[in-house]
């Protein structure tokens, strides 16, 4: 499969350079339908095995796939951070509040949030208990918007 596909983009490569250098005219014509041609049996060249000698090209080397799990935890980790940033930065948008966010995902791949968890350290200025209002109002604006438990103190 590897040799398959760096002849067709061999081929192609070559096609691409040659009718960049043609000569214009019928001769450049020849030359760039030539190239075509090329290209053409390239790609047929795996059913032609198919009809003459009646078995299909092997494209199933699974053994060669697999999951990159350093670029599955990278991605994970930049995915937590860019969610941390975004719910802190709400929060201070929204209700003037500095907080410190701990989030917990799922331990599958797809990187489900469970549970936020928000420990505000300054509420700004709001009169007496009105900050205790404030944690009821975040803990559903981030239930709506992110979609999981959440849990404000």
């Amino acid at each position: 499969m590897k040799a398959y596909v760096l002849a067709i983009a061999g081929a192609v490569l070559l096609s691409a350079v040659v009718s960049i250098v043609a000569p214009e005219g019928k001769m450049g014509k020849f030359v760039k339908g030539g190239m075509k041609l090329v290209v053409l049996i390239v790609l047929v060249a795996p059913f032609v095995t198919f009809f003459v000698k009646g078995e299909l090209p092997s494209f199933s080397d699974r053994s060669s796939i697999a999951a990159d799990e350093s670029y599955l935890e990278t991605c994970g980790k930049l995915l937590k951070e860019s969610d941390e940033r975004a719910i802190l930065s709400y929060l201070k948008e929204n209700y003037g509040v500095t907080a410190d966010v701990l989030l917990e995902y799922s331990d599958d791949r797809f990187a489900v949030r469970k549970k936020i968890c928000v420990k505000i350290k300054d509420f700004g200025i709001y009169p007496e208990d009105e900050h205790i209002d404030i944690m009821k109002k975040i803990t559903a604006a981030l239930r709506e918007r992110y979609g999981c438990d959440t849990e404000v103190s």
